[in-house]
């Protein structure tokens, strides 16, 4: 076995096995890392799903936290959609909406032992954003008295073509430390908010085939308001996280605030 150190995209050291058959990876996190546990936890979860790498083992040594998964190579699919056109596009939006749906939020909170946070905790703790203006912070409690309290499935926390690999003509979905239970829209909202903020030329056209993929396989009604409501929530997540990072950081994610208190989502799509 040669042990090769992977580069790009990793925000832990990542560890390639080389003679391993199939190949396999060794990630190492530093024992406290919360992310990690929740990445291990949503993997474990869905091991038999063959839409994620498969987890070997996991342990923890010293201050360190090991596990070992499958190796996955392939081409980033956000790569494909910067390279190719509208059509490829929204072929991949649809196949997205297809696996959130049938994949990823059919599993159910009851589901089993997965030790995994609720995320809706998060998305509602604004008091301690001391770098958000107190205006727009009002906008944004107003904003959130709205969320709904569904049914609790498994969230991805950043599911978009972003974090999905394309090999050999299968997608596996990665980087899951973000994952967690809550409402499905989180999972939603957010993929057609990334669809808008990068890619606006094609954000009607791929928010509905992935909308139209993802509804006809639950009986969720969602509409451009809902998108603009969970989307807020989940930039409130994120903005938890960054409280402390450099003030650069802040400001852009205070930009991204403001853009999506202000952005119309034009959706309405579900069954009855």
């Amino acid at each position: 076995m040669k042990i090769v150190e992977l580069t790009g995209g990793y925000t832990n050291k990542t560890l390639l096995l080389e003679g391993t058959d199939p190949l396999i990876i060794a990630k190492i996190y530093h024992v406290n890392n919360t992310d990690a546990k929740t990445e291990i936890s949503a993997l474990k979860l869905l091991t038999h799903s063959k839409l994620t790498p498969r987890v070997y083992d996991s342990f923890e040594k010293d201050e360190w936290l090991f596990v070992t998964m499958d190796y996955v190579p392939g081409v980033n699919v956000q790569a494909l959609i910067d390279q190719g056109g509208l059509d490829q596009a929204k072929t991949i939006y649809e196949q997205l909406g297809v696996y959130l749906a049938t994949e990823v939020h059919s599993i159910k909170r009851n589901h089993g032992e997965a030790e995994l946070p609720v995320l809706e905790e998060s998305a509602i703790h604004v008091h301690e954003l001391e770098f958000v203006p107190s205006e727009m912070l009002s906008t944004v409690k107003e904003v959130l008295t709205t969320l709904e309290h569904g049914e609790h499935t498994l969230i991805h926390g950043d599911y978009g073509p972003h974090n999905v690999m394309l090999s050999e003509n299968s997608m596996f979905i990665l980087d899951w430390e973000w994952a967690g239970w809550g409402n499905p829209l989180l999972d939603v909202a957010w993929v057609v908010w990334f669809v808008y903020l990068h890619y606006p030329h094609m954000a009607k056209e791929l928010s509905e085939v992935f909308l139209n993929a993802y509804t006809e396989r639950t009986n969720i009604e969602i509409t451009g308001e809902v998108i603009r409501t969970y989307s807020v929530s989940k930039v409130i997540q994120i903005m938890n996280r960054i409280k402390h990072a450099h003030p650069d950081v802040q400001k852009e994610w205070l930009r991204r605030l403001e853009w999506t208190l202000q952005t119309n989502f034009g959706v309405n799509k579900g069954n009855d």
